[in-house]
C-alpha cells in the first residue's frame, strides 16, 4: 500500500488538473490549423507536410472528434489523457533512479505549468514526450542483461528492443522533432552498440520502417513518399527545419528556453544542477544518461533558431529526472530532503496554476505562445446564423476560421477597396484594412483582441517580482486586434 498510495495521490492530481475545465481557452491558432487538416484524413486526402507535423497527431485525434463531433473538448482530450499516463511514467524509472528520486521526478512532471499546458493543447507534443520516456525505458530494460553482438537469439530481450523501436517510430510519425532527439539518442547509444545483439536491431529496425511507412503512405495507399527520395519524410522534416532555422522564423536569443525554466522551476533547475555535479563524481549508467539527456537537449535547442515554449517539454523531463535525482543523493536527513522537495514542487506549482486554470490566455505568460483571446470565441457565438466577411491578410484568420466554420464566413486576403456589403453582414478588418475600409453604410460594433503577447526574452528585471507574485507582463503587451463592422 505505501508504494501504491503515492501513485494514486498523483493519478488523481495529475487527472484533476489536466482535465478541469479543458473547454475553457479558446482554441489556439497552431490548435485550430490542426483541426482543419484533420478533415483531409476524414476526406482521404491526407498528405504530409513538415509545417503541421506528422500524421500520426491527426490519425488519434480522429476518433474523439468523428465521436463527440469538433469542439475544444473532443479535441484536447486525447492530449489531456496522454500528459496523465505522461506524469507517471518517471516511475517506471524506479528500477534505474530509486523510488524517492522517480517519485520527485513523477511529481514534478505531474504539476509542471510548461506540460501541463501542452498536455491541455491540440498538438503532437505532449504524444511525442509519452513515446520519448517510453522508448528510453524499454531500451535501458534491454541493456540490463549481457549479450554479445553477434549473438543470434529471439527472447524477452528481443521483444524489449522491438517494444523501444515501436515507441521510437511512432514518434517519428508525430512530428519533425523527432529526428533532432534521435540523434541526441543514438550518439550516446552508439558507444554500446556490442551490448546489442545484430539480430535483434535488425528485427527491431524492419519494425521501425513498417510503422513509419505505413503512416506516411496512409497505410500504403499513397506511395510516393517511399519511391520520390525528395518527398521522404525524413528528407520534407529536416529540409523544413534547416530552412526555419536559417531564416529564425521564431527566433530568440540562446538563453531562451534556460529563462523559461527559472522562471517557472528555478529550485528544480539547482537541485538538477547539482544533480550534474553529483554524476560527474559517481553516477550509474541511467544517471550519466539523463545527464547527458538533458544537457543535449538544452544546448540544441538553444542553439536551434526556433524558439517556442513546446519545445520546452523535451528538456523539462529529463532535467526533472535530474531534480530527483540531485534531491535523493543529497547527504542530509529525510526531513529537510522532504521540505527541499516541497520548495521545488510548490513554486513549480504555483506557476502551473496561473498558466493552466486562473489564466490560461494570459500575454504575460512565457509558457503561452500568442495565447488566442476570448474575444474571438465569444464574436463567434454572437454571429451564428450571420453572414460574416473577414477582410485580413494570409494566416492571421486562425482561429476565427475554425471558430465560424458553421458561419457563413467568407476569408479574403486580396483588400477590401471596392467591396459592398448587404445590410446584416459583419464586416472584420483587421489594422491595414481598417484603414482602407469605406465605412459609408456601417455601424462599427466592437474591437475584437484575437491574439497578445509579450516579447518577455528582455525583460525588465525589476519587473520579475511582479510576474512571479501577480503574473503581471515583464515587458509591455501587444495585441492583434480586428475591427467589427456591421452593415446598415
Amino acid at each position: 500500500m505505501r508504494r501504491t498510495l503515492p501513485v494514486i495521490v498523483l493519478l488523481i492530481i495529475a487527472s484533476l488538473i489536466r482535465l478541469y475545465n479543458l473547454s475553457l481557452p479558446p482554441l489556439f491558432f497552431d490548435e485550430s490549423i490542426h483541426a482543419t487538416i484533420l478533415k483531409s484524413l476524414f476526406q482521404g486526402t491526407y498528405r504530409y507536410d513538415p509545417a503541421y507535423h506528422g500524421p500520426l497527431l491527426y490519425y488519434i485525434l480522429y476518433a474523439p472528434v468523428k465521436l463527440l463531433g469538433e469542439s475544444e473538448f473532443s479535441l484536447r482530450i486525447l492530449p489531456a489523457i496522454t500528459g496523465v499516463v505522461v506524469a507517471l511514467t518517471p516511475l517506471l524509472y524506479r528500477r534505474f533512479l530509486g523510488s524517492k528520486a522517480a517519485l520527485i521526478a513523477s511529481t514534478l512532471v505531474t504539476i509542471s505549468a510548461v506540460i501541463v499546458n501542452y498536455s491541455r493543447f491540440c498538438r503532437a507534443d505532449i504524444f511525442q514526450l509519452l513515446f520519448t520516456a517510453l522508448f528510453v525505458y524499454f531500451i535501458f530494460r534491454y541493456l540490463e542483461r549481457e549479450k554479445r553482438l553477434t549473438d543470434f537469439k529471439l527472447d524477452r530481450d528481443t521483444l524489449l528492443l522491438v517494444a523501444a523501436f515501436t515507441f521510437l517510430a511512432l514518434f517519428a510519425t508525430l512530428k519533425e522533432t523527432f529526428y533532432p532527439i534521435a540523434a541526441i539518442f543514438l550518439l550516446y547509444f552508439i558507444f554500446d552498440v556490442k551490448k546489442f545483439r545484430l539480430s535483434d536491431l535488425a528485427v527491431s529496425i524492419a519494425v521501425f520502417f513498417a510503422i513509419y511507412s505505413a503512416f506516411y503512405t496512409n497505410f500504403f495507399t499513397y506511395t510516393t513518399p517511399l519511391t520520390n527520395f525528395s518527398e521522404f519524410p525524413a528528407v520534407k522534416a529536416v529540409s523544413y527545419w534547416k530552412y526555419q532555422h536559417d531564416i529564425a522564423r521564431i527566433a530568440g536569443p540562446w538563453y531562451y528556453y534556460l529563462e523559461l525554466i527559472l522562471l517557472y522551476d528555478l529550485p528544480a533547475f539547482l537541485a538538477a544542477a547539482f544533480a550534474v555535479y553529483v554524476i560527474i563524481k559517481k553516477r550509474t549508467n541511467f544517471e550519466a544518461f539523463a545527464a547527458y539527456w538533458f544537457l543535449s537537449s538544452l544546448i540544441f535547442f538553444s542553439y536551434m533558431q526556433e524558439k517556442v515554449p513546446w519545445l520546452d517539454v523535451h528538456i523539462l523531463f529529463p532535467m526533472y529526472l535530474l531534480t530527483g535525482i540531485g534531491l535523493s543523493r543529497l547527504d542530509l536527513d529525510g526531513k529537510k530532503i522532504s521540505a527541499l522537495a516541497a520548495l521545488c514542487i510548490l513554486f513549480s506549482a504555483y506557476g502551473s496554476v496561473h498558466v493552466n486554470h486562473i489564466n490560461p490566455v494570459n500575454p504575460a505568460e512565457p509558457a503561452l505562445y500568442l495565447p488566442t483571446q476570448y474575444d474571438v470565441r465569444e464574436f463567434a457565438e454572437k454571429t451564428k446564423n450571420e453572414t460574416v466577411y473577414v477582410f485580413t491578410s494570409v494566416g492571421e484568420y486562425w482561429p476565427l476560421a475554425w471558430y465560424l466554420r458553421d458561419h457563413r464566413a467568407y476569408f479574403i486576403t486580396t483588400g477590401v477597396e471596392g467591396r459592398s456589403f448587404s445590410s446584416g453582414n459583419y464586416i472584420v478588418v483587421n489594422a491595414t484594412n481598417d484603414m482602407r475600409l469605406d465605412k459609408t453604410n456601417l455601424e462599427f460594433v466592437e474591437t475584437m483582441v484575437v491574439r497578445c503577447w509579450t516579447f518577455w526574452t528582455t525583460p525588465e528585471l525589476q519587473r520579475i517580482p511582479a510576474f512571479l507574485a501577480f503574473r503581471e507582463p515583464l515587458t509591455d503587451v501587444s495585441c492583434m486586434n480586428f475591427s467589427v463592422y456591421r452593415a446598415i
